[in-house]
């Protein structure tokens, strides 16, 4: 039987990165239930004992890949303190979207089939919360930023932040399962809010 562990010589970050890169992938395109860790082990090309040495379980190795994807989306999409405007947000939210969706595919693909593996598993039911304070961050900084702009000076903090969570998360959702972007959907959804910045602006 092969020894749990470490193998001699590995760097310890380094093959911690290609277990979580090649478990992503795997349940990505293939769910929790239908990835094994000798899948995971073979695309990551270590034996299935070392991941243990890493991860105690499948079930702390999917939490982790969750944790690390959304750290790395949400992080990518959120607008810094200073962006002006709402439009100049979005825009940027936007761009920054479709490059991970082409460049990383695996990371948006494992995101979106979160909330049905946490409905077949419940012991992931608490990622759907960790989904929703990751989504907050974004949503609610947007919103404050439309509020002070004045393009949202309309709608409380609460209200701004879920129309911007149900604008995005559709557009994304959208393209997930179309597996492509409905021709020019992100920019209508940029033209309504030049719009709102456009009226505001003829205001002052």
């Amino acid at each position: 039987m092969a020894k749990r562990g470490r193998p001699a010589g590995a760097d310890s970050e380094q093959t911690k990165r290609k277990i979580l890169d090649a478990a992503r992938l795997e349940f990505a395109a293939n769910g929790y239930d239908g990835t094994s860790i000798t899948s995971i082990a073979g695309n990551a090309g270590i034996a299935p004992s070392a991941i243990y040495h890493y991860f105690q379980s499948k079930e702390k190795l999917y939490t982790e890949v969750f944790e690390q994807t959304s750290t790395a989306i949400w992080e990518s999409v959120t607008p810094s303190k200073e962006s002006r405007t709402l439009l100049e947000s979005m825009r940027q939210l936007l761009v920054d979207s479709r490059l991970l969706a082409d460049k990383l595919p695996s990371y948006s693909n494992f995101l979106a089939a979160l909330p049905i593996e946490a409905r077949l598993h419940p012991e992931f039911s608490d990622l759907l919360q960790k989904r929703a304070d990751y989504q907050d961050k974004t949503f609610r900084q947007l919103a404050k930023i439309g509020i002070q702009s004045g393009e949202l000076d309309f709608l409380t903090e609460n209200e701004a932040t879920e129309l911007i969570r149900s604008i995005v998360m559709g557009w994304f959702f959208e393209r997930h399962f179309r597996q492509a972007e409905i021709p020019n959907s992100g920019e209508s959804i940029l033209a309504m809010f030049e719009h709102l910045l456009n009226s505001r602006q003829r205001k002052k």
